[in-house]
Formats: C-alpha cells, sequence, structure tokens
C-alpha cells in the first residue's frame, strides 16, 4: 500500500501513527513538514481531500493566532499563515490510496489502511487500539 504521512516526531500522535503503519508492514513515505515547509498545494489537496474545514484542520492555539476568520472567503490567507507557520497544522495527516485523514485520533487510520499491526497494539501512551 502507497501511503504518504505528514510527520512531526516531536509529536506523539505522529510517532504513534507512523508506529502503526510500520507494525503493519505499511512503509509510508515520511514527510517531516516542519523541515519541508507546506506548499499550496499540498494543503488544498488535503483540505480537500480529507474534507476537513480549516478550523478541523489547524491547532487551536493557531486558530486564535490567525487574523482571517476561519470561516472567511480569504482561503489564500489562510495557506499564506499556514505556510509561515508549519506548525499551525494539527498532526498527523495520513495520505493513501483509500482517502486521506486527519489521524486525530489515530484510529482515523483504521479508515484508509489495509492492514493494522498484531493485536494487541498500544500507542505510546497506552491506549490500546486493536
Amino acid at each position: 500500500m502507497r501511503a504518504t504521512i505528514y510527520h512531526n516526531p516531536r509529536c506523539s500522535k505522529s510517532r504513534d501513527a507512523l508506529k502503526f503503519m510500520n507494525d503493519a508492514g505499511i512503509d509510508p513515505e515520511i514527510i517531516l513538514y516542519l523541515d519541508a515547509g507546506w506548499s499550496e498545494e499540498t494543503l488544498i489537496a488535503l483540505k480537500t481531500d480529507s474534507g476537513l474545514s480549516w478550523s478541523d484542520m489547524l491547532r487551536a492555539d493557531a486558530a486564535k493566532e490567525l487574523k482571517a476568520p476561519l470561516d472567511s472567503d480569504d482561503e489564500q490567507t489562510i495557506i499564506e499563515y499556514i505556510m509561515a507557520n508549519p506548525v499551525a497544522l494539527e498532526r498527523p495527516f495520513v495520505t493513501t490510496s483509500k482517502g486521506t485523514r486527519l489521524c486525530r485520533p489515530i484510529t482515523q487510520l483504521l479508515e484508509i489502511v489495509d492492514r493494522q499491526p498484531e493485536s494487541p497494539w498500544f500507542t505510546e501512551k497506552g491506549e490500546q487500539i486493536v
């Protein structure tokens, strides 16, 4: 299965999603978005493919800091803000041939992967997922 994870190694949810996929035998392409940054095309694709609103995609603290209202038509301002502040986007986003999900909670990952790790499988904080 082809998969891409937009990964922040300092985020436990992102580490859990990557470990889940690796333990399931899925070797995703890893995009370290804090280093690589975001492109306008990628942000629009993540929004479109996930079906989420900008307010669902942004971290709460970033949404408060953003000057434009998240329900406004000024999508360009929101995109430029995220590009200038890559950490503003929630994480992790995972894309597979089955779709794109913000894997928060990690159970969202189950909707877009075709394999799971052996049960029982736990997050690093001890939550059983499968």
